[in-house]
């Protein structure tokens, strides 16, 4: 797969928007904080090297001591400038958090209109569903609710690969057994497009605390995983599970190696890393 096709959906979108022009911001910002941490790795194998080799009872040559204390200021450097960098994401993403908040807010009267009509639907349809709940797997136990994040898999395009995208349940048509998912992400036009998806191509996204009580993949595990700077999921190979990953930059997420990516391998956080689905 071509890596251009990793890039955010969000990538095309007019910078004015706000929300988006932060998500930007942010996900540059990680992408600079995870430099500065390379480089600083670097000058910590150096001075570690240094201390190694030299002996310092019997004194320090002085091209070994400029270096050495060049390396320290160095290392100071990248410290004053990571810390200034996660403050920066910090700030950020409290802003995009707020902005969301507003947004839903605005949007909040729309929704429970849409929510209302949604349960008028199922009302009007108790009877239907209680026949059918005879030769289907769904019922109301289980039914995901209003807001759940979710993995949803987009309507098959010609010429296009599989492809799952980050969403949010609005409403369950049980007349139809179908769920209304909207994308998290904005169109070309500024628009979160909606789909109509049947239970098996929707998958829950678990909250943190929740992702972190589940018992870990396997190693060599395939699944669908979130890749970093996106909202698309993609089907990856899992390389160490959270408990095995010595990182310390990536302390708890798992090592995964996403599909026609260069062999290249990537962290993603438990809540993001989901079994595939058998779909027939």
């Amino acid at each position: 797969m071509d890596r251009k096709s990793r890039t955010s959906r969000s990538a095309t979108l007019d910078d004015t928007n706000e929300e988006v022009s932060l998500w930007k911001q942010i996900c540059n910002a990680l992408a600079k904080l995870e430099n500065i941490q390379k480089d600083t790795a670097n000058i910590v194998t150096n001075i570690n090297s240094i201390h190694t080799t030299v002996n310092f009872e019997e004194g320090i040559p002085p091209s070994i001591g400029t270096r050495l204390m060049d390396y320290y200021r160095g290392g100071i450097d990248l410290s004053n400038s990571e810390a200034k960098t996660i403050h920066d994401i910090i700030e950020k993403v409290s802003v995009l958090v707020a902005l969301r908040d507003a947004s839903e807010y605005n949007n909040v009267i729309d929704q429970k209109r849409k929510k209302r009509r949604a349960e008028q639907d199922d009302a009007s349809a108790s009877s239907q569903l209680s026949k059918k709940s005879k030769t289907t797997t769904s019922s109301n136990h289980g039914i995901l609710p209003y807001g759940t994040s979710v993995a949803a898999r987009q309507p098959k395009q010609k010429d296009k690969n599989e492809e799952w995208i980050l969403a949010v349940v609005l409403s369950y048509h049980p007349e139809k057994n179908k769920y209304e998912v909207e994308d998290v992400d904005q169109d070309d036009f500024g628009q979160k497009q909606r789909y109509m998806l049947q239970p098996r191509n929707v998958i829950r996204i678990p909250d943190a605390d929740e992702a972190k009580s589940h018992a870990e993949l396997n190693p060599g595990q395939d699944v669908l995983a979130l890749y970093p700077g996106t909202t698309c999921f993609y089907r990856a190979k899992i390389v160490s599970t959270p408990t095995k990953n010595k990182d310390p930059t990536f302390i708890g997420n798992y090592k995964v190696q996403f599909e026609d990516d260069n062999n290249e391998v990537k962290y993603v956080m438990p809540r993001h890393v989901l079994e595939v689905p058998k779909i027939k």
